[in-house]
């Protein structure tokens, strides 16, 4: 009996010990299955797996978003321009999520108009981190324009080289020749890849393009042809000089005649303000003139009354200043081309017209006994206001027809293309 009990429970002990470990051999074989089932975040299959649609579409929408939200936050931190381009990176980051909606799906619509203000807020970022960072290249010259362009115009050199044409003069000049126009104009016609920049500076007179090109830049910055695109008002030495007196009484001018040890290059202004002027020192207007509309906000003035003709002489400091750029450019053997610019037969009344006259006998005068050449568009656009900002100035349109009919001219002495910047 006894032996009887023992072998049963023996048999019973060996039936709860096997069942106990093919239960937990059972157990572990289901976890492995499972977690073998069980997508791992380094696995391949991860990173394959097909997105439906609709949760591809929620997905782009949330990393525009949070792209967005980014550059939002940035611009309330940044101060100086290495956080605005980090501002700027973030919008175009939204800008190109939303840009790659098919032109085909159903959010194209909404997205497009979002993108809108993505734009608008990637150019004021842009304007910032180009703010932060525009440093003057020498102390101020007594007028923004100047600062600014003599410092664009050492950062295009840095970039791409001296440019092949330099185009000078007053506000006219600014905004009356269109350098891109210009080389586009001068490819098409066969010259080459020939590089224009506009160093057009508001209020110059002769004296002051003499002053930017004899003065302050220096041999290696001078281009191999200059276009002066301009008109008699320049010239006119009876005017004050109002400009060229406030260069006279600048920091920087009085840096450029020291003879200490201080470079006049070192900028020591906080920064330069951001104007419309683009890359190519022009500045492009899109006003067309309608004197019906202008002469509500502009009052008509008739030559007779207009300050910047009387008095009128030709004869002065302002021609002196002309024949020394002329002596200068002939010397470097740069060839200088003026350009007298079209007027609108509202601004030539027949005092002004008078005045003109004068100066294009001055023009022809110096072209006999100097080589300068000249070219006269004066009247060339009667009755065509489409082509001007306002009575006197072209607009963007303007400026780049005069540099398509400059660069068909055959009669011009069109220089070779300079060698690339390294």
């Amino acid at each position: 009996m006894g032996k009887r009990f023992w072998r049963r429970m023996g048999i019973i002990l060996w039936i709860s010990v096997s069942i106990f470990f093919l239960s937990c051999g059972l157990g572990r074989s289901s976890q492995l299955s499972l977690a073998d089932r069980t997508p791992r975040p380094e696995s391949p299959a991860s990173e394959t797996e097909v997105v439906a649609p609709e949760a591809e579409g929620e997905n782009f929408w949330q990393r525009a978003i949070a792209a967005a939200a980014t550059a939002e936050d940035l611009a309330q931190r940044a101060r100086d321009a290495a956080a605005w381009d980090r501002v700027a990176e973030s919008w175009m980051e939204a800008i190109n999520i939303l840009q790659a909606v098919p032109p085909d799906s159903p959010q194209r619509v909404f997205t497009q108009r979002r993108l809108q203000g993505h734009l608008a807020q990637l150019e004021a970022a842009q304007q910032q981190a180009e703010q932060a960072s525009a440093r003057p290249v020498m102390p101020s010259l007594g007028s923004p324009i100047l600062d600014e362009q003599i410092a664009l115009y050492r950062s295009y050199v840095a970039t791409v080289g001296v440019p092949d044409v330099l185009i000078v003069g007053s506000s006219r000049a600014l905004q009356g020749l269109d350098p891109e126009a210009l080389q586009a104009g001068l490819a098409a016609a066969g010259y080459g890849h020939l590089r224009a920049y506009n160093f057009g500076v508001n209020g110059a007179t002769a004296q002051m393009v003499s002053f930017v090109l004899r003065r302050l830049l220096t041999p290696e910055e001078l281009p191999q042809m200059v276009l002066w695109p301009g008109g008699s008002r320049s010239f006119n030495s009876s005017r004050f000089d109002r400009t060229f007196a406030t260069l006279l009484a600048s920091p920087g001018y009085a840096a450029l005649n020291s003879d200490s040890e201080a470079s006049p290059t070192r900028a020591i202004q906080p920064s330069l303000p951001i104007s419309p002027i683009n890359a190519y020192g022009f500045l492009p207007l899109k006003e067309q003139f309608s004197p019906a509309i202008y002469y509500r906000s502009f009052p008509r003035v008739s030559g007779r009354y207009d300050n910047d003709y009387s008095p009128f002489r030709l004869d002065g400091v302002q021609a002196v200043s002309f024949a020394a750029v002329v002596s200068f450019l002939k010397a470097q053997q740069i060839p200088l081309v003026f350009i007298n610019l079209p007027l609108t037969d509202n601004y030539l009344d027949a005092i002004r017209l008078g005045y003109e006259r004068q100066f294009q006998g001055f023009l022809q005068k110096q072209a006999q006994s100097e080589g300068l050449q000249v070219v006269d568009l004066l009247e060339q656009w009667q009755g065509q206001n489409q082509y001007f900002a306002d009575p006197s100035h072209l607009n963007q349109y303007g400026a780049a027809a005069i540099a398509r009919q400059l660069a068909a001219s055959r009669s011009l002495p069109w220089p070779e293309p300079a060698a690339e910047a390294e």
